[in-house]
């Protein structure tokens, strides 16, 4: 499919692909092979804009959880689960923000985080990587409206992350990269400069910056 996106990927994202892929290597077939197909799945299809495909679902904020109303998660299928003979979905979450371009090109979408849903992890690790404190919301967010977090499956809510302006750290960092213009390309984000709280892989292709 045409790509929409340009794509920002952590400098954790990429450790974790390429721990996946040296896992893989050694383990076809595994839950690491198969972990790291789902991530290079989740990603490219956040290239092409087909979120819908995923289930994928804005996140919010309440008083129990971190406040990540500038991300949506994809649900990304790796291993069955269920429960008492019921289905619990898919295993695996994406979490992941998006930016308007400046440069009149595609807009971005940075990928935060890649983990098993179990003990709400993904949400905590995405909270820790951007640097968030449970029950204290952000200011820079307050513009935003809240869609506070649901376990309920299904119900019309929005399915992607509201598109921002790229922040100062991440406009510097693009400003410095070469040839960042490739659709396709993911460039490596810088890490968070927000209040601190209480080697290129197999995925889909693109730069460093």
């Amino acid at each position: 499919m045409t790509a929409q996106f340009r794509l920002l990927v952590t400098p954790k994202i990429r450790r974790q692909l390429a721990m996946l892929e040296q896992a893989a290597a050694a383990r076809p077939g595994s839950l690491r092979d198969r972990e790291l197909r789902a991530l290079k799945l989740g990603l490219q299809a956040l290239i092409e804009g087909r979120e819908i495909d995923f289930e994928s679902k804005r996140l919010g904020y309440s008083h129990n959880h971190h406040d990540l109303r500038d991300c949506a998660e994809l649900k990304v299928p790796v291993i069955p689960e269920s429960r008492f003979g019921h289905d619990l979905g898919p295993s695996h979450r994406l979490i992941y923000r998006e930016y308007e371009a400046e440069d009149g090109g595609l807009p971005y979408r940075e990928a935060i985080c890649f983990e098993p849903r179990g003990n709400d992890r993904p949400f905590e690790v995405a909270g820790a990587r951007l640097r968030r404190e449970v029950g204290r919301p952000e200011p820079a967010l307050a513009h935003l409206p809240n869609h506070r977090p649901s376990f309920q499956r299904g119900g019309a809510e929005p399915t992607g992350p509201p598109r921002l302006p790229l922040p100062p750290d991440l406009r510097k960092a693009l400003a410095a990269a070469s040839n960042i213009a490739d659709a396709r390309g993911a460039v490596t984000a810088p890490r968070s400069t927000q209040r601190p709280p209480s080697g290129r892989t197999g995925g889909p292709p693109g730069r460093e910056l």
